[in-house]
């Protein structure tokens, strides 16, 4: 389909015309078929060492893309904590990637405030990983296999400590395939962040 200028003109009026919290985006689990490679950009750890695509290649890794602003990113980052425990020895690298202006220091105390003690700060300095990932909004997570290609993404906070994640993440592991109906449930915001 082809559009002219008019229609085009029109539909992009008709979105700039509704308020920004009206538009809805897809949440859930979207199974990326076939598997791709992330780019690798400049992601550090709070101790600025390299901890990008790179260092994730030999197991397969859940990254998080949150920011402190995000409701649902802040919601789901305790359920994030909760599960690296679990899950890391089983073989899965669970990686919470800080996407603040502020950097490290947005992240620490994001994890201070939520009491978050497992995980690990990453932040990407340059604000590249979003545009680069693909990721629309905020919270995106990318399930990777252990050649670091991306194998799935859930949009949307999720309760990634819960019997369906687990499912879904041990799948992962495993190597089997990843299906939607895998997803784990959304979380909803119940306080500022």
């Amino acid at each position: 389909m082809i559009l002219d200028r008019r229609t085009l003109l029109a539909g992009g009026l008709a979105l700039a015309a509704r308020p920004a919290w009206a538009v809805r985006v897809a949440q859930g689990l979207f199974v990326t078929e076939p598997a791709r490679p992330l780019p690798d950009i400049d992601i550090r750890d709070n101790q600025n060492q390299p901890a990008g695509v790179s260092t994730w290649k030999g197991k397969p890794t859940l990254v998080n893309l949150w920011a402190s602003w995000c409701l649902p990113c802040v919601a789901e980052l305790p359920a994030l904590d909760r599960l690296k425990p679990i899950i890391e020895p089983e073989g899965l690298r669970v990686v919470a990637l800080c996407l603040d202006r502020s950097g490290a220091v947005g992240a620490v105390n994001t994890y201070a405030r939520l009491g978050i003690k497992n995980l690990a700060v990453s932040v990407d300095y340059r604000r590249q990983a979003g545009e680069s990932f693909g990721a629309a909004v905020l919270p995106t997570t990318l399930l990777l296999d252990s050649q670091g290609r991306e194998v799935a993404r859930f949009v949307g906070g999720a309760a990634w400590d819960g019997p369906e994640s687990l499912a879904l993440l041990r799948a992962l592991i495993a190597g089997k395939p990843v299906t939607a109906d895998m997803a784990p449930p959304l979380v909803r915001p119940t306080s500022n962040p």
